[in-house]
C-alpha cells in the first residue's frame, strides 16, 4: 500500500492495512456526482457484487478525523448497508450494498397503476429506516428522492435509504447547523441557522410525501428569496383540483410533518404508528394524473438542476466559526405547468440571502395550509 501519513486519514475505522485496489476489482460506473463516483465492484476471486462510492477529498473542507464505527454496525432492511471503508491520500472508498431497483420516482413512472396505497407502502419503508437511524442518534441531513433506492426490480422490492452517513464522513468539523442538501427539502429551522436534528429529517419526509401524492413540491418559487420565505412560514396548499382525490388521512400526515416548530413536528416513531403509513387508511383510487406530474418533475429534477454556491444564509454566516456550508440550488418548477428556470448566477442568491434577513417567523408558527 502506498505510503500515507496519519494526517492523511480522515476516518478512524478505514482499512489502513490494505488498499481498495488490492482487495477489490472495480467494475462499470453506476453513477457520478460533483464530488463522487459510484461503481460496481467485487472482491478478488469472489462472485458477490458490491457498490463502491468513491469520494474525492477536498483538503479545504476537512480538519478532523471522523469516527464512523457506528455506521459500520448498522443493519436494517431499509438502509443500504456499509461494509467497509478504504482511504488513499486523495480518495475515500465506501464499499456498500449493491442495489439494482432504481430510484423511487423512477419506479413510480415506470410501473402500471399508482394509488395512495403504493405511495403509503414506500413511505412506510422510509419511516422504518428513519426510525432505525434516529434510534441510534443518527440524522440523515439530506433526505431526498435521489437517496431512496429499491433493492431490486421485483414488484415487492424493499425501498432503502442511501447516503445516511456522508454527513459524518465529510463534515465532522461542520456543526449540525450548516445548510446542506436541496432547498425544497430543507426544514425552516435549518434556514434560520439552528441545529439540524431528527425533526429536520421528518420535514424532508413531509415534502417527499407531498410530492408522492400530487407530483410537485409544496414550496416553489422562481425566486430563492420567496422560496425561503415560504419554507420559513410553512406556507403551502392542498390546491384543487390536484388534491381533490387525495384522502384526508394522507393530508393529515403531511400537516403533522410540515410543522414549522420542530418540537411539535411528528417523530419517526409516531409516524411508524400512523394509520395511513400502515396502509389502513390509504385510498385505492387510480392516480394517473399524479404519475404524469411526477414524470415531469422527475425529468426536470434530473436534467435542469444546477448547483450554485449560496453566498450567505443565516447558517452560512457561521463561516466565521470555520464552517463552509454549501447549498444545491434547485428551484422547483411550478405545478401548473412545469417551467424551466434559467440560472441567474450568484447575484440572485446574494439578493435572496439579503431578503432573508427581513424574515423573522414566530417560533412555533404553524403551517399556513389552504385546502380550498
Amino acid at each position: 500500500m502506498p505510503s500515507i501519513r496519519r494526517q492523511d486519514y480522515w476516518i478512524r475505522q478505514s482499512n489502513k492495512q490494505y488498499s481498495f485496489e488490492s482487495q477489490y476489482e472495480i467494475g462499470k460506473e453506476l453513477g457520478r456526482g460533483p464530488a463522487s463516483t459510484v461503481c460496481k465492484c467485487s472482491g478478488h476471486g469472489l462472485n458477490q457484487a458490491w457498490a463502491v462510492k468513491i469520494l474525492y477529498k477536498n483538503r479545504d473542507k476537512k480538519v478532523t478525523t471522523a469516527d464512523v464505527g457506528l455506521l459500520l454496525k448498522l443493519d436494517d432492511k431499509n438502509l443500504i448497508r456499509l461494509k467497509e471503508i478504504f482511504e488513499s491520500k486523495s480518495r475515500i472508498y465506501l464499499v456498500q450494498e449493491l442495489v439494482t431497483g432504481g430510484e423511487l420516482f423512477d419506479r413510480i413512472v415506470n410501473v402500471g397503476a399508482y394509488t395512495e396505497v403504493a405511495a403509503a407502502r414506500a413511505v412506510n419503508d422510509i419511516v422504518s429506516g428513519l426510525k432505525y437511524l434516529h434510534s441510534w442518534g443518527i440524522v440523515h441531513r439530506n433526505l431526498k428522492p435521489e437517496n431512496l433506492l429499491y433493492e431490486n426490480l421485483s414488484e415487492n422490492s424493499t425501498l432503502k435509504i442511501a447516503d445516511f452517513g456522508l454527513g459524518m464522513i465529510l463534515s465532522s468539523e461542520v456543526d449540525m447547523s450548516s445548510v446542506c442538501g436541496s432547498p425544497e427539502y430543507i426544514a425552516p429551522e435549518i434556514l434560520k441557522g439552528e441545529r439540524f436534528g431528527k425533526p429536520g429529517d421528518m420535514w424532508s419526509l413531509g415534502v417527499i410525501v407531498y410530492i408522492l401524492l400530487c407530483g410537485y413540491v409544496p414550496f416553489s418559487s422562481d425566486s430563492p428569496a420567496e422560496l425561503f420565505k415560504k419554507i420559513l412560514k410553512g406556507q403551502y396548499e392542498f390546491s384543487s383540483p390536484h388534491w381533490d382525490i387525495i384522502g384526508e388521512n394522507a393530508k393529515d400526515l403531511i400537516c403533522k410533518l410540515l410543522v414549522v416548530d420542530p418540537k411539535a413536528r411528528m417523530t419517526a416513531d409516531a409516524a411508524s404508528k400512523n394509520c395511513w403509513v400502515n396502509l389502513f387508511a390509504a385510498k385505492t383510487d387510480d392516480l394517473d394524473n399524479v404519475v404524469s406530474r411526477i414524470k415531469d418533475f422527475n425529468a426536470w429534477r434530473k436534467e435542469k438542476c444546477q448547483m450554485l454556491p449560496l453566498a450567505s444564509t443565516p447558517a452560512s454566516r457561521a463561516g466565521s466559526r470555520g464552517i463552509t456550508p454549501f447549498y444545491d440550488i434547485h428551484i422547483a418548477p411550478s405545478p401548473q405547468p412545469p417551467q424551466e428556470i434559467e440560472p441567474q448566477g450568484s447575484e440572485m442568491l446574494q439578493a435572496a440571502a439579503e431578503k432573508l434577513g427581513d424574515v423573522t417567523p414566530l417560533e412555533g408558527d404553524e403551517p399556513q395550509v389552504d385546502q380550498a
